[in-house]
């Protein structure tokens, strides 16, 4: 199984605090059936260049895999990537491309959280035409009501661009229903924990998965999973 959206890089953003809580979390999801992880910190073109935070990354990844090979415990595996917020002017950004999740032309994109512009969609449209990169849209679930009274969740859905979902839509009595409708829609390519630490906002894949299995089957697990390992060039 592939977790498609972590923050499960050390000291790096508002996710996990140390190598060893890296570590714990990659233990947690080992446990609940994940053999992937992308590794998707967040990017803020305010805070950051994409340089300056690819540097970063590779410090951080560095140091969770010396201690995970002094671990010597079997563990997911980890692709490396960014949950890049979107900016105007993204997709004339230079820097986009090392965005990337490593060995495919994807970025991970996190949408405002408010209503969106036709400006907006634009400009998401424009990533997938003027770059030559795919933005796979980052936890769709978390911006369906923010976009009540428009049609904007099914113009982005036109527009062919992937879909992740959180895990955390499947817990709510009020979000699993849409959630499970658009899977059964053959809509979502990727699932992500979205996990930041091992306490509130800890790894929690594994029980998403069961839910699905046991509302719209194992084939339904798989076709997603097939998706998520297409898009990872696997």
């Amino acid at each position: 199984m592939i977790d498609f959206h972590s923050h499960i890089l050390p000291r790096i953003d508002d996710g996990s605090k140390s190598s060893d809580m890296s570590l714990e979390m990659l233990r947690i999801s080992y446990e609940q059936g994940i053999r992937m992880m992308a590794a998707t910190p967040h990017f803020y073109i305010t805070s950051d260049t994409a340089q300056k935070f690819c540097d970063r990354r590779a410090g951080s990844y560095e140091a969770l895999s010396k201690r995970i090979a002094e671990s010597g415990e079997s563990l997911p595996d980890i692709i490396l990537g960014a949950e890049v917020y979107y900016f105007r002017g993204i997709s004339k950004y230079d820097g986009l491309d090392k965005l990337k999740i490593s060995g495919t032309d994807h970025i991970l994109l996190e949408m405002p959280f408010e209503r969106w512009s036709e400006k907006t969609l634009n400009e998401v449209a424009a990533i997938k035409e003027e770059t030559g990169l795919t933005p796979i849209m980052a936890h769709l679930d978390r911006y369906i009501d923010f976009q009540k009274g428009t049609d904007n969740i099914e113009r982005l859905i036109s527009m062919e661009v992937p879909i992740q979902l959180n895990a955390e839509c499947f817990e709510s009595f009020f979000t699993r229903g849409r959630a499970i409708k658009m899977i059964n829609n053959g809509l979502v390519s990727a699932l992500g924990s979205d996990c930041h630490n091992t306490d509130k906002r800890r790894p929690n894949l594994g029980p998403c998965i069961a839910y699905i299995t046991k509302k719209c089957g194992a084939e339904a697990v798989e076709n997603i999973m097939d998706r998520s390992r297409k898009l990872l060039g696997l």
